[in-house]
């Protein structure tokens, strides 16, 4: 098999530090991984009956295709590159699923590596639509899931793979029930998705100590939050390890790329990595909770979980208030994200504590006309956010919308900007031994657009984060 090596979302199978070296890595049984059980005359077939997996939604066309067979459509030229085998299971106009139960049933103490390769076809095959994988248990209990959209990792007419790894501690929800994965494709009209050679291994780990203390920071806000802006493929050498290889005592939980796109990118507290797709015209993206995870993992010696919630074009007055919210309200899916991953840790052998928020957000209260009122929304959010999550003495870091993006070169747009931050002072003024006002005025070019951070800069935004926890201000 030839698959390119590039990353992407690969959680590092590294141990924690308190974690003896792991055993090696067991591959689990699945019937028919690679899709060749199944023989078919011609190029392709649309199927309702792939070899040992059951057929899920059918809203689209799904079958079994051979890349290398004679026909009018060369998806994928040369002597199969990239490939299992000869077949591939396709996914094609319109969400279509398959799922497969497995011997194998959900352990304590052990770390899950699922690897799917998803390739990209030559042109005239129509467009990369998206796909969704899912470990869960066979009563839906999430393991790992991450999906795929907008571009595929993989170059022209190859496959390359894609990974993701979860380590279940001692109590994981779902515990001893059988193990599934599931493989779906994109709703998406004259969309694709190609996937071949489905490998899970099992790898036992040392239990952690009864109640592992664990440092917690919430990640919150819009886009820049997100990481909208911030391409893992753009980033500088000086940077590039953020991406290749995260601090292994951090780990990540995040939810939620848009308004009203409900699928979460980690679907659980796993590795701290890069989030994949949902992110501006690239595949894997991230925000500023990649160095502020490893930075702080590396500078305060200790693990660390980071929540992550953020949604782009969200406004503080229009989503985010925990009452008289003027759009759709996101306060409760914030609250409820922030007890359900420490719900998780502590499933997990952890202990907790929420120690700081990491707030990135403004612009939208800018364009929607709430700015003169950022500061007691700001106020009153931060209140009811310590009393939601029983923290009372949680800090409170708030970024300082960029006065220097091209945005806000237009007059109009700047009065607002300039309010929205005046706001964040103001919080930060009244309540300053918890409150923090982050400048990064000092960040005056390279943009990736008007109104959103570079891969570099996000980074930069998550390493001011870290630097100022650590010094305590």
């Amino acid at each position: 098999m030839n698959i390119p090596s590039r990353r992407i979302h690969i959680a590092c199978a590294l141990a924690l530090a308190w974690v003896a070296s792991p055993a090696s890595a067991a591959e689990v049984a699945i019937v028919n991984p690679s899709f060749e059980q199944d023989s078919f005359a011609g190029e392709f077939t649309v199927t309702n009956a792939v070899g040992g997996w059951r057929a899920l939604g059918e809203g689209g066309q799904r079958g079994l295709l051979a890349p290398d067979a004679p026909g009018t459509q060369t998806f994928y030229s040369g002597a199969t590159p990239g490939f299992d085998g000869k077949n591939i299971e396709f996914h094609w106009n319109g969400q279509s699923g398959i799922e497969q139960v497995l011997t194998e049933r959900l352990q304590a103490n052990t770390r899950y590596t699922l690897t799917v390769a998803s390739g990209t076809r030559n042109g005239g095959g129509g467009k990369f639509g998206s796909y969704d994988i899912r470990l869960t248990t066979e009563t839906g209990k999430p393991v790992v899931s991450w999906s795929g959209a907008s571009r595929n990792l993989a170059a022209s007419g190859t496959f390359a793979d894609s990974s993701r790894s979860f380590e279940t501690g001692p109590d994981p929800a779902g515990l001893g029930e059988r193990l599934r994965i599931q493989l779906r494709g994109s709703s998406l009209a004259d969309t694709y998705a190609d996937l071949d050679n489905v490998r899970l291994t099992a790898t036992a780990v040392a239990a952690r100590p009864a109640s592992t203390p664990i440092d917690v920071f919430i990640v919150s806000g819009q886009s820049n939050s997100h990481g909208w802006g911030a391409n893992s493929a753009q980033l500088s050498q000086a940077n590039r390890h953020y991406a290749d290889a995260p601090d292994p005592r951090a780990l990540l939980g995040y939810r939620q790329h848009l308004l009203g796109d409900a699928l979460a990118s980690v679907g659980s507290m796993a590795q701290l990595d890069t989030q994949g797709s949902g992110f501006k015209e690239n595949f894997d993206g991230f925000g500023p909770e990649l160095s502020l995870g490893s930075d702080y993992a590396v500078g305060g010696d200790k693990p660390v979980a980071i929540i992550k919630y953020s949604v782009s074009l969200a406004g503080l007055a229009h989503n985010f208030v925990k009452t008289g919210a003027i759009g759709a309200p996101l306060y409760p899916t914030l609250i409820q994200q922030i007890q359900a991953m420490l719900a998780e840790l502590r499933s997990q052998g952890y202990a907790p504590t929420l120690r700081a928020m990491f707030w990135l957000q403004g612009e939208s209260d800018v364009v929607f006309g709430t700015a003169a009122s950022y500061g007691v929304n700001l106020g009153r959010f931060i209140a009811d956010v310590r009393a939601d999550v029983n923290a009372p003495q949680l800090q409170f870091y708030a970024t300082q919308i960029n006065p220097n993006m091209p945005a806000f070169a237009d007059p109009a747009m700047r009065t607002g900007m300039q309010q929205v931050n005046a706001g964040m002072v103001q919080a930060a003024t009244a309540d300053p031994q918890r409150v923090f006002y982050v400048r990064t005025d000092d960040i005056s070019a390279g943009f990736a657009d008007g109104t959103h951070y570079s891969a570099d800069q996000t980074i930069d935004i998550g390493r001011r984060w870290a630097a100022r926890y650590l010094s305590g201000q």
